[in-house]
């Protein structure tokens, strides 16, 4: 059985740590349906750094991608942003990308420096195929780290948290546990069933006007469809820093 947790910023990570927990790092708008996109494509592996000098000085000497950007705009020395459109199998396929975002690698450095073994990337494009992985692996505790915006939580984020709390609990492999993720599990039951919903309810949350008022409105039906990519992207515990598709 699988408990579920929600972390809704990084902020606050200190006080939901769980020890042998698998977090998932969610940034829907966009890191975390970025990173899932690069690799359905065909990337070979990501690795995620807190900082721009950090993104241009590992990419160099790797020569990777540099994929890096900051208040929802592409880094001017950066090959690529934190657009989903951006990572099609010919940009990035058998390539490696080092990628600084906003919120989402600042999140996974967080929860990283306070202790996080088990991290996966969480996204809406990949919901049941995180569950099916979890259940695999023998997961008894999950939190999601919602990474919101600038320490701020964000809606979308933590609906993700309602997306897994609502199909642990109609399979019967979980339940949503503590306020924060059940709050999230009956928002998502009673709004957000059909990409309609989810949507409609998102257009009035902060970070959706953020991503229109920068022209980017179409990336919004994508970052919210369900599983349209069945892989699983995370960090193994006692794996290197680099972020893979995993089994």
């Amino acid at each position: 059985m699988i408990q579920l947790f929600l972390c809704p910023s990084p902020e606050l990570y200190g006080l939901y740590h769980r020890d042998g927990a698998a977090v998932l790092i969610t940034d829907i708008f966009r890191a975390s349906t970025t990173m899932i996109t690069a690799m359905a494509h065909g990337a070979e592996a990501i690795l995620p750094v807190a900082t721009t000098e950090e993104a241009q000085k590992r990419g160099r000497e790797l020569g990777c991608l540099i994929a890096a950007e900051r208040n929802v705009r592409r880094c001017d020395f950066a090959d690529l942003g934190n657009d989903p459109k951006e990572y099609t199998p010919e940009r990035v396929g058998g390539r490696r990308i080092v990628l600084t975002t906003t919120n989402g690698t600042r999140s996974l450095r967080i929860a990283r420096e306070a202790g996080a073994g088990y991290v996966l990337i969480g996204s809406m494009l990949n919901v049941s195929a995180t569950l099916d992985l979890l259940e695999r692996r023998g997961i008894g505790e999950v939190v999601v780290v919602a990474a919101g915006w600038q320490g701020h939580v964000s809606s979308e984020d933590c609906l993700y948290a309602g997306a897994l709390g609502y199909e642990l609990e109609l399979s019967g492999r979980g339940k949503a546990m503590g306020d924060a993720a059940r709050m999230m599990t009956d928002l998502w039951a009673a709004h957000c069933l059909t990409l309609e919903e989810r949507i409609d309810y998102i257009r009035s949350c902060e970070h959706y006007e953020r991503l229109c008022s920068a022209g980017h409105e179409g990336a919004v039906p994508y970052c919210m469809q369900l599983d349209s990519h069945p892989i699983v992207v995370g960090l193994e515990p006692n794996g290197d820093e680099w972020l893979r598709i995993l089994d």
